[in-house]
């Protein structure tokens, strides 16, 4: 049985998920970091995000409260902020989105804010959201497309009474004011701890401006007009049956509610690359089956990790991109290269770049 701690859960969540077919050639590393600058280190990174016109990597280094930037050769080009909260500072950055004339938008998710950027790195301004907390974000039409929930931010947990869904998907106008969210009545769930487990997503933007919205611990993609109308929904093939979250206790202790639950994830990271294809960061196998076969976190190895790249039109997938196990999250470089962090089983953080 998976036991998770409410409060560290997020530490616990990988993926899973991959068919086994495609017999591609294993991917060519073309640089891989642990440190950089002057003998400086990740920590808890939430989220890659690539400035395709500059060539420039940003990693939301979030258990070090910054935004780090490198080049397309691993080269460290600047820290973005620092532990604080001022104008430019941060506590636990959790997303990235580049904007298109290169500036950025960093949800600044312990602040309860969104702060922008120039490219520079130079601190333009702050966005209060007026209702609900921001852990990733996209700019789309001049509006801003939220999730409460991503990479290290954890749960976002609605408890009000009678709920039984919650939103995907917060829906802001330029000021940070809501204007409407987009929810699935699909799987009710009054038990809000399940509630926010199976309602957490990840957002991307096909070319033809379709969201798609891959499930974080249920097989399922649902795809979304920009409206919030549902215009499709898919599941994959996997290696393994996925394991829909179930609470096994609930205790009290020191004034804390912890939950102990058992579950499967599927989908840990979702990104439309360049070539217009849906790359999914999903598992090889079972993680609820992973811990019950060893209970002890740190005697655990790191289960197999892949990118699966499907074609938005036909949801097919079209080639499985090995990567290593411990994978948390990647961006897509074009030209057949992505980068992406992994931990590997010492617990050290490698930040890597690989052709396919």
């Amino acid at each position: 049985m998976t036991q998770i701690t409410l409060s560290l859960i997020f530490l616990f969540l990988l993926l899973l998920a991959p068919p086994q077919s495609f017999p591609d050639e294993p991917p060519q590393t073309l640089w891989a970091i642990s440190s950089f600058g002057e003998s400086d280190y990740f920590y808890e990174p939430s989220d890659l995000e690539v400035d395709l016109k500059r060539s420039l990597i940003y990693i939301a280094d979030s258990g070090n409260h910054r935004v780090l930037v490198f080049d397309f050769k691993g080269k460290f080009v600047r820290a973005i902020g620092n532990e604080g909260q001022g104008p430019g500072e941060f506590q636990k950055p959790t997303g990235i989105h580049i904007l298109k004339d290169s500036s950025i938008a960093v949800a600044d998710y312990s602040n309860r804010r969104i702060q922008l950027f120039n490219q520079s790195g130079e601190y333009l301004r702050t966005i209060i959201p007026k209702s609900t907390r921001v852990a990733d974000l996209m700019f789309i039409e001049d509006q801003i497309y939220t999730l409460p929930s991503f990479g290290m931010s954890g749960y976002s947990l609605n408890m009000t009474a009678g709920v039984k869904s919650q939103p995907l998907i917060n829906i802001l106008d330029k000021d940070g004011t809501y204007i409407r969210g987009i929810s699935t009545e699909e799987f009710p769930e009054a038990q809000p701890f399940l509630r926010a487990l199976k309602h957490r997503v990840f957002l991307t933007l096909s070319p033809d401006k379709k969201l798609f919205l891959p499930y974080h611990a249920m097989n399922l993609i649902q795809v979304y007009d920009l409206q919030g109308k549902k215009l499709h929904e898919f599941d994959r093939p996997l290696p393994f049956k996925a394991m829909n979250p179930e609470v096994r206790q609930r205790q009290t202790k020191d004034g804390i509610i912890q939950m102990i639950a058992t579950m499967d994830m599927v989908t840990n990271d979702a990104q439309v690359g360049p070539d217009g294809h849906l790359y999914l960061l999903t598992f090889g196998q079972s993680y609820a089956q992973a811990t019950k076969d060893e209970p002890n976190r740190e005697d655990r190895p790191s289960l197999a990790m892949n990118l699966e790249v499907l074609d938005t039109a036909s949801y097919k997938v079209v080639r499985l991109i090995e990567c290593d196990p411990g994978t948390l999250t990647f961006a897509v470089m074009g030209e057949d290269r992505l980068a992406y962090m992994y931990e590997d089983d010492e617990g050290e953080l490698i930040f890597k770049c690989i052709q396919y």
